[in-house]
């Protein structure tokens, strides 16, 4: 894995060598953006028919994805193609809402749905959340918040009339293709925890737990793009393919859960734009992000007796399910530099 401070060093050397030769100033564009997120993140993992000590049940723990990012982007085009890298990031730590901790059993009516896209069936199922029927022995809720930085690039080749430049007129499809890599981290805070035990608990325990994730995700899809005059309109869909790798850290426990799982997903964009000037526009952008994944978690540490046995069982199933959407406002600048009064005086 790559390190974020190198990978923004990366993205800060790429936009100089773009800015710096004069040669592709008429083919740049630049940007920045604020974005509104909201959605869901889960993680769950469980048996619905008894494991060897007879017990069915599971645990879910659960996130909201409500963040403000900001981004810086830069654009690239040559005729029908397109480049563009984009780096976004919360830049603090922010509170998020309310999180939740669940362990649970589950009985002869609870059903298990970890098939979210099912490729062979050509079937969907939109939902996070893979166990249901269940009931809560221990429930905790919280506060949470969540830092976010991600990096990403997108391609995309343009027919008919369409073109990457966002202030030619035009109409067409396109292919795109991308990847994206993302690191966010949750703190599970002000917990009051139940436990159905006897006599039953219910209190304050304070911190929970952590939660780190490194996401990556591959993009491909096919998009359309119509402007005219003042405005264009810019839609595009796109099937996904994933691997997150994630470290749920249980505080009062002492123990770490390494999760390693991979998955499919899909991100659907709806962009309008206006465009202020020859060089500047401003646009709106509505996202929407699936990704369903599936994989196994070991555990590393603890204090218990059953803890500490859990280090040596293997591995145990996970599912680590996104469903998230973001409102994105930004604006665009076309750099147009002097290109004749470059060439009438070159710099000796």
């Amino acid at each position: 894995m790559v390190p974020l401070v190198h990978t923004k060093r990366l993205i800060i050397s790429a936009f100089f060598v773009l800015f710096s030769a004069q040669s592709l100033v008429a083919e740049i564009t630049w940007g920045s953006s604020i974005e509104r997120g909201g959605g869901e993140f889960l993680f769950e993992t469980g048996n619905r028919f008894p494991n060897l000590s007879g017990i069915r049940g599971g645990s879910r723990i659960s996130f909201p994805r409500t963040f403000t990012q900001f981004g810086l982007s830069g654009l690239y085009f040559k005729d029908k193609w397109e480049a563009r890298v984009a780096l976004k990031s919360t830049g603090w730590t922010q509170n998020s809402g309310e999180a939740r901790d669940e362990d649970f059993v589950m009985g002869n009516t609870s059903q298990e749905n970890a098939t979210k896209i099912a490729t062979r069936e050509f079937s969907y199922y939109d939902s996070g959340s893979v166990y249901s029927g269940t009931r809560n022995f221990a429930d905790g809720k919280g506060k949470s918040s969540i830092r976010q930085d991600l990096i990403e690039g997108f391609g995309r080749f343009y027919f008919q009339t369409g073109s990457p430049d966002h202030w030619s007129n035009g109409s067409g499809f396109f292919l795109t293709s991308g990847l994206r890599y993302s690191y966010f981290k949750y703190l599970f805070y002000d917990v009051n925890q139940f436990v159905d035990s006897r006599p039953v608990f219910y209190g304050p325990i304070g911190l929970g737990l952590s939660y780190s994730n490194n996401l990556y995700e591959l993009f491909y899809g096919v998009g359309y793009r119509h402007s005219i005059e003042k405005y264009y309109i810019d839609f595009a869909f796109m099937p996904s393919i994933g691997r997150i790798i994630s470290r749920d850290y249980h505080v009062q426990r002492s123990i770490n859960f390494l999760s390693d799982n991979t998955g499919f997903g899909w991100q659907s964009t709806l962009e309008g734009g206006y465009k202020l000037s020859d060089t500047w526009l401003s646009y709106l952008k509505i996202s929407h992000r699936r990704f369903f994944s599936e994989g196994k978690f070991t555990a590393r540490g603890g204090l218990t007796q059953e803890d500490i046995i859990s280090n040596f069982s293997g591995g145990f199933k996970s599912h680590i399910n996104i469903k998230d959407f973001s409102i994105e406002l930004g604006f665009l600048n076309k750099i147009q530099w002097d290109t004749e009064n470059a060439t009438e005086n070159p710099i000796k």
